[in-house]
């Protein structure tokens, strides 16, 4: 197990926040499919962090399991930063003014 924390930035919270609240609408079983998805890639980030492939611009991508869905990270000495939760239909590395 990793002594690392996980953060996010504020506008990869409020991605997670508006993909939840998205699924929801339409189905409430989905919507908890993508949590458990959600939190499935928290724990084996966090356990593993150097695990995954390179993702753009200096990051790590984390794809999730049925959904269009990327966790972008960087990892530090004791923290994994989540940059985004990137939705694999817009334009790649949107969220570059983050790092």
């Amino acid at each position: 197990m990793s002594d690392h924390e996980l953060e996010y930035h504020r506008d990869a919270a409020d991605e997670v926040a508006h993909a939840v609240e998205w699924y929801e609408q339409i189905d409430s079983q989905v919507a908890t499919k993508f949590k458990l998805e959600l939190a499935r890639a928290e724990r084996l980030v966090l356990r593993s962090p150097a695990a995954w492939g390179p993702y753009f611009h200096g990051t790590k991508g984390f794809r999730f399991r049925g959904f269009p869905f990327v966790m972008a990270y960087i990892e530090h000495e004791d923290q994994i930063f989540v940059v985004a939760l990137a939705h694999n239909r817009r334009r790649p590395g949107y969220w570059k003014n983050r790092l």
